[in-house]
């Protein structure tokens, strides 16, 4: 493997040798089978395109980059290495459409198409988004009100991680009394923009009050002179 890695590179390889490594094995796989009808079977299942260079120059963490951002945010090199990634195989086209359709639900909070999607995953056949999808069913409603609703649990998530922060700075070196100062405490300007914010709301709370008094009076005053003019 390492002598083939150095030919490869000195041929202008710029991938990882774990790449290199996952590639060959395909290779041992099929020399395992007994047989050419055991190696025109699987030439069957690929059914594809071989993959080309610029796909396999490509990382994991490339690839999966690609697919998650949008289209229009790629540069031209970007663009050409996802059309060459979708064209290498079947099935790589299959999982970005599948990708692309969660993705366009996140972002448009389109949760009513999440059914569908799901039933699309299931049928694709693909082995790698079977974890995600079992994961969608066991918590569904949640799925789905996450990708319709348009409040967020991320203020509440990052005052969670701040707090398992300032514990894990003072692990076995204080009690609760100390993080209790550490989790409550407030600098100085802090303090004035929340006193500023109080005094903002409790002047409208009393310019409120104010306007329904004023408008309570007004009404009993207008109500009192139809008595009188009546009587």
């Amino acid at each position: 493997m390492s002598q083939l890695d150095r030919e490869l590179r000195s041929l202008g390889y710029k991938g990882s040798r774990r790449s290199l490594y996952r590639f060959v094995a395909t290779f041992e796989l099929a020399s395992e089978t007994s047989g050419e009808d055991s190696l025109e079977a699987s030439d069957q299942q690929q059914d594809g395109p071989f993959p080309s260079e610029a796909a396999l120059t490509l990382s994991v963490s490339q690839a999966t980059w690609l697919f998650f951002r949008k289209e229009t945010d790629l540069d031209e090199t970007e663009q050409q290495n996802l059309a060459h990634l979708r064209q290498a195989h079947p099935s790589i086209e299959k999982a970005y459409q599948l990708v692309s359709a969660f993705l366009q639900m996140l972002r448009e909070r389109t949760g009513q198409h999440l059914s569908q999607w799901l039933t699309d995953a299931q049928e694709s056949g693909l082995p790698e988004l079977e974890p995600f999808v079992t994961g969608v069913q066991k918590d569904e409603d949640a799925v789905l009100a996450g990708l319709t609703l348009p409040w967020s649990n991320g203020p509440l998530e990052g005052h969670v991680n701040r707090l398992k922060l300032i514990k894990r700075s003072m692990y076995g070196r204080a009690e609760f009394d100390l993080l209790k100062l550490r989790v409550l405490y407030q600098s100085q300007k802090s303090k004035e923009r929340k006193d500023r914010r109080k005094d903002r709301q409790e002047q409208q709370a009393r310019h409120l009050t104010t306007s329904e008094m004023i408008k309570g009076d007004t009404n009993s005053f207008s109500s009192a002179t139809m008595m009188n003019e009546v009587a």
